[in-house]
């Protein structure tokens, strides 16, 4: 209690000294009143106290709908739409910790696809802003998700923004039966309306990595998880080889526009995406078929835009 009398002490008398400096302007132009520096230096007192103040340590729910996985421009050849719930505690020094839990509503399968854990720490010094996550992903075994081979993820993310624009860099490493190095490079820009409830970041990403967390999904998953609408082979096997996955490309190009609005603890958020796959794979595919010898085909993949959405709501507490 003696604290925040304290701060709003100083807020009123910081408040009341620039008012009787204003007044001295005003009506007497002396040399008594504060110079600029003296006013900024101010102000950004008052600012960094009414940060302190606002500034504390929340828990997080939300439900979120995504209409299809699509990872670095790839997905399966069925949907693969998720329902999602997470929880999630917020430090005031910035450490965050959050489980959620992904229900898989594609016809005919319905069961809970992925588990995952993360812990981070989110900071900001003025302009510039970053955070540091890790990841650990549990698939079900059934699961066809093209990220379905990944175990685990490290990331960092940093940006800075320019007022005008927002360039943003995320180094990652995705964790499987081999190790791929990801990068994000993004720009971004966000608009404010409805006295700040209201917001819209248009952005543009360029993501790259290794492929070995595809060629996994290829071997293991492809062509051996069976789903609704998709051939299988019933007296035979197929096999799939990503060739070159350990070399680094430029995967696909985002195009998303993130609308939030805020009201009092609900946030509601709508995130439209739209994908243009780069770079596709070369493929071996083998079959084995009776008693008959192995057959391999290697080709080029083919790939094709795709625009996909997320949905949510949270609830901030």
């Amino acid at each position: 209690m003696r604290k925040s009398i304290f701060l709003f002490l100083v807020i009123l008398f910081i408040n009341g000294r620039q008012a009787l400096a204003q007044d001295s302007v005003i009506k007497t132009m002396d040399s008594t009143k504060l110079s600029t520096e003296d006013s900024l230096s101010l102000e950004a007192f008052k600012d960094s106290i009414e940060d302190l103040l606002a500034s504390q340590s929340y828990f997080q729910e939300s439900l979120g709908f995504l209409s299809n996985n699509v990872y670095l421009g790839r997905k399966d050849t069925a949907a693969t739409p998720y329902a999602t719930a997470m929880f999630g505690y917020y430090h005031k020094s910035g450490l965050y910790a959050t489980v959620s839990v992904s229900y898989l509503l594609a016809s005919g399968e319905n069961r809970i696809d992925l588990t995952s854990l993360e812990a981070g720490y989110t900071f900001q010094a003025g302009k510039f802003e970053g955070q540091a996550t890790a990841m650990k992903s549990w698939y079900s075994n059934q699961s066809y998700n093209v990220k379905s081979e990944i175990q685990g993820t490290i990331s960092f993310s940093a940006g800075y923004d320019f007022g005008f624009i927002k360039p943003l860099i995320v180094p990652y490493v995705n964790i499987g039966n081999k190790t791929d190095f990801a990068t994000t490079f993004g720009l971004e820009h966000s608009f404010y309306f409805a006295n700040n409830h209201l917001d819209i970041t248009p952005s543009l990403n360029a993501n790259g990595s290794t492929q070995n967390y595809y060629n996994s999904y290829y071997k293991k998953r492809k062509f051996s998880v069976i789903r609704k609408g998709v051939n299988v082979i019933v007296d035979g096997s197929r096999s799939g080889t990503v060739l070159n996955a350990s070399q680094f490309k430029i995967l696909d190009y985002e195009f998303s526009t993130p609308v939030n609005y805020t009201i009092k603890k609900w946030t509601f958020d709508f995130s439209p995406t739209y994908v243009v796959p780069v770079s596709p794979a070369t493929l071996a595919i083998t079959t084995i078929k009776g008693n008959a010898p192995p057959k391999t085909r290697v080709f080029t993949e083919k790939l094709s835009n795709t625009f996909f959405f997320q949905a949510g709501i949270t609830y901030k507490f």
